[in-house]
């Protein structure tokens, strides 16, 4: 007998009499003999279906719930994102698993999301941060429990839906923070800042691990490896920095509440080595977005400098998001549509000849059956979605040659009287911005940029209060906004930034190439003597987000800003400091 069978057969005879905790160790143990898993793969546990989420083991009170878990639903796969930080070994364990789940030909998707679920319903968020702030049941917000500095979420008469209330009609509710990827803070805590290897093999390389698994491998020289089924991300909030590798792959769905922002920079970071410095200098290129090409510039160092936040049209309109599909509850409809699709082995039309026993099938063409497959997943997001990135409709019908020269909004040669609007003008505050500062991006030098702006802000005693010039007052205030932004980030970190795009801008670079650099010049951020990291991990600030006082409080707490920077503005900042840090 094998010695995984042995396993087996232990298992049979003692599960009934063993403790959860005995029976997970004996499962990992089991896959690791069977699969040489990484010992990281089993910090990202599965999860069973009678139970939403794997919670804190109530055996061990200091044990905490993981980051992620992941759950069958039919022919696809959930990885529910529970925390907003992953841990460093969670890291490497994601990448594992999804880099797994993603070559099994028995499944048809993996689907990323935060959890959406309602709590009433099986769903315990008690030790969830990634959903809370977002919802309530319909009724549970009465004007006492406003008042009440720790008040908790009310039962709402157990009414069998939600309400979506956002921070404008409710004080206190704000989005979720669904990924930000790792905490900076406890990778100071641990020391791990100081040693560039395990800082590099702990952090580094899983994240742009996670990246690479996410994205998918489809070099078929590697067929250990081969990537096969679509990864899904449905990110319902916000996502910064790190978290960015989770939406890399096949596609990405926005919702009403998805946004990303690039944060680092307020803690004397760069870019992590997710190929953001690959991505953004090259919005609009993927999806033929050929007017948000012309500003991709521009995005870019909106996002990257300013800390500029993309909502979901944003995304969309740049091809940082595949896909819009308007309300949360669609990944209910996304999961149950997945489940009933064939997995990706089943996706064929013409089946394998029948052989002997001993006989190996010989291959004697292409498999014709490759253009098959994934296609029912991909028209499925297509049906669900309102508009996607390459700009079609909400039927899934590719109408740009159908469509009026002149607005490209209604279809040609139809009376004027019945014409429908098939598009609706889709708006971009990034890219409308980009495109009014365009001559600031012009400039050579992070210090050229910030005098640019300042020049435009200072019009604004020019025209305010004169009537008709509205726009232009808007525009100077947009401008100060911008500056200031840029102003409380760490000058190094901008700079080093700023240098990481320009170089990631060459047609020459490639993603692995920009994720090598990112991850060099991170590094030597974080364990730079009395660098600007640490001064910010030193001080316990945070960088102003709003976080709840609890996970349960509807009463919001404004996170401080470090501002003792090494150096006190980017003309402080040598060129020779900029090299050292990107390595020339």
């Amino acid at each position: 007998m094998t010695t995984s069978n042995a396993y087996r057969k232990a298992l049979s005879r003692f599960s009934p009499r063993l403790s959860k905790s005995s029976l997970t160790r004996l499962s990992n143990e089991l896959e690791q003999l069977m699969t040489s898993a990484p010992n990281a793969a089993f910090t990202i546990p599965e999860s069973v279906r009678h139970n939403p989420f794997v919670l804190r083991n109530a055996e061990d009170a200091s044990a905490t719930s993981p980051g992620a878990v992941v759950r069958s639903i039919g022919t696809s796969r959930r990885v529910f994102l529970l925390n907003t930080a992953l841990t460093l070994p969670e890291i490497q364990g994601l990448a594992y698993r999804i880099r797994t789940l993603s070559s099994n030909d028995a499944i048809n998707s993996i689907v990323l999301a935060n959890p959406l679920e309602d709590a009433e319903y099986d769903g315990d968020m008690s030790e969830n941060e990634t959903v809370l702030p977002m919802f309530m049941e319909e009724g549970g917000l009465s004007e006492s429990t406003l008042g009440e500095k720790n008040a908790t979420w009310g039962d709402g008469g157990r009414k069998p839906f939600l309400r979506h209330v956002m921070d404008e009609t409710t004080e206190g509710l704000g989005v979720p923070y669904v990924s930000c990827g790792y905490d900076a803070q406890s990778v100071f805590e641990s020391g791990w800042h100081k040693e560039k290897e395990e800082l590099d093999r702990l952090l580094m390389t899983p994240l742009m691990e996670l990246t690479e698994a996410v994205r998918g491998d489809f070099d078929k020289s590697e067929k250990q490896t081969l990537s096969r089924v679509p990864v899904i991300t449905v990110p319902h909030g916000l996502v910064t920095d790190g978290g960015y590798a989770l939406l890399g792959g096949s596609y990405a769905l926005a919702t009403d509440a998805t946004s990303f922002r690039i944060l680092n920079p307020m803690r004397g970071l760069a870019l992590d080595p997710v190929g953001l410095s690959y991505l953004l200098p090259r919005l609009g290129y993927e999806f033929a977005q050929v007017a948000v090409a012309r500003h991709a510039w521009g995005c870019a160092l909106l996002l990257a400098l300013t800390g500029c936040e993309a909502n979901h049209a944003d995304l969309v309109s740049t091809g940082l998001a595949t896909h819009y599909i308007g309300g949360p509850y669609k990944l209910n409809m996304l999961e149950r549509g997945l489940m009933d699709l064939n997995s990706y082995d089943g996706q064929r039309l013409k089946r394998n000849p029948k052989k002997f026993y001993g006989h190996e099938h010989e291959v004697t063409g292409p498999d014709i059956n490759d253009q098959y497959r994934n296609v029912a997943v991909g028209n499925l997001i297509q049906n669900l979605s309102e508009y996607d990135a390459a700009g079609a409709d909400e039927y899934g019908c590719y109408l740009r040659s159908e469509l009026d020269d002149e607005e490209q909004l209604f279809i040609k040669e139809r009376d004027p009287k019945d014409r429908i609007q098939i598009y609706g003008e889709l708006v971009s505050p990034l890219v409308n911005w980009a495109a009014t500062f365009s001559t600031a991006w012009e400039e050579d030098s992070v210090e050229g940029i910030m005098e640019r702006l300042r020049a435009i802000a200072s019009t604004k005693a020019e025209y305010e209060g004169k009537p008709g010039y509205e726009e232009d007052v808007a525009v100077a205030e947009q401008a100060q906004y911008f500056v200031s932004s840029m102003e409380q980030r760490s000058p190094l970190a901008l700079k080093v930034t700023y240098e990481l795009l320009c170089r990631g801008a060459d047609e020459d670079e490639t993603l692995r190439s920009c994720m090598q650099r990112e991850k060099s010049s991170q590094m030597k951020l974080f364990s730079k003597d009395n660098g600007d990291f640490i001064r910010w991990a030193q001080s316990g600030q945070g960088v102003g987000l709003t976080r709840m006082q609890g996970k349960a409080s509807l009463i919001r707490e404004q996170e401080g800003v470090f501002a003792g920077w090494k150096h006190k503005s980017v003309r402080n900042v040598s060129n020779d400091e900029v090299a050292e840090i990107l390595g020339d």
